[in-house]
């Protein structure tokens, strides 16, 4: 059975809706990785709002000039939290690893997921994933860093040779080819994750398998991430539309914010698990199972 990226998308949200309870297992975690991220900030930004008159005046709106003195006032402690910010990363990436693996074996299943189930395939599925994450992250900061490094070298030899209109429009395609760069190897990396996490093969050929399916079907693969990220972007731009028109100079504003921002959350958690199922029903159903027959299976 072959199937392109809008019954992929179709069939990922339905298995989405199916087990929506796995959205707030997603956001518990966020809740806990944010709370914990937060909670610093949170401390100075009481400590220093109590001193001052400013809480009044960010009722009606942002103050960047405000927010540019309070982080310069406070560099120095943000700096010192650089470590633990980056712990809490790491953190966050062993245990993206390990929820990818159960929700790519149990999307790729149908039906409903049970507990038991899913924590038994992330863990199972929880190191080869990590290893392709891992290398998925040095091969994005290598290409950063070899973008960055190519840039500082021909910034100067660029605006020597071209006007400042040529250098602009230059910096737009560099900066495209980077954005387009980025997204191919998400994309495959994606995939590979998907191949790992539900065929039963060598790690190997999991990953060959992951990665030819991407070059066989480029516009189904694309159009399944492009699907989920669409949708996403949606759920952002209506946020942001609702958050400008909400008004929080009384508590009745400030607590529909609030529920109005935990909302937010639960959607763009939600359009997460359709990009999970959607790449789970691409994978698993545009596979053709081959079956070797023996001769004495003719008889």
């Amino acid at each position: 059975m072959n199937i392109g990226a809008p019954k992929a998308l179709f069939l990922g949200t339905g298995r989405a809706l199916k087990n929506w309870r796995l959205a707030f297992v997603l956001y518990a975690l966020d809740f806990i990785f944010a709370a914990v991220l937060a909670l610093p900030f949170a401390t100075v930004f009481m400590k220093n709002v109590s001193r001052s008159l400013v809480s009044s005046s960010l009722l009606s709106g942002f103050s960047y000039r405000w927010y540019v003195e309070f982080i310069h006032a406070n560099g120095a402690y943000f700096n010192l939290l650089i470590p633990q910010v980056m712990l809490l990363f790491a953190i966050f990436i062993l245990v993206e690893a390990f929820f990818a693996g159960g929700f790519f074996t149990s999307f790729a299943a149908e039906g409903k997921v049970k507990s038991a189930t899913f924590i038994s395939q992330g863990a199972s599925k929880f190191f080869p994933i990590l290893l392709i994450t891992l290398a998925e992250v040095i091969l994005l900061f290598l290409l950063y860093e070899f973008n960055a490094i190519w840039a500082a070298a021909n910034k100067e030899a660029a605006r020597k040779a071209l006007t400042d209109y040529q250098v602009f429009h230059a910096e737009l395609w560099r900066y495209a080819a980077v954005a387009l760069i980025f997204f191919i190897v998400n994309l495959v990396a994606d995939f590979v994750r998907a191949a790992v996490a539900i065929d039963d093969e060598t790690m190997t050929a999991k990953v060959v398998r992951g990665l030819s399916f991407v070059i066989k079907h480029p516009l189904s693969s694309t159009g399944v991430y492009g699907g989920a990220s669409i949708f996403s972007a949606a759920v952002i731009t209506g946020w942001f539309y609702l958050d400008s028109n909400i008004r929080t100079e009384n508590l009745n504003g400030i607590l529909l914010e609030i529920v109005a921002g935990q909302i937010f959350v639960l959607l763009r958690i939600f359009s997460k698990l359709i990009f999970y199922a959607g790449e789970a029903a691409l994978y698993k159903e545009n596979q053709i199972e081959v079956i070797k027959v023996k001769p004495e299976m003719l008889e």
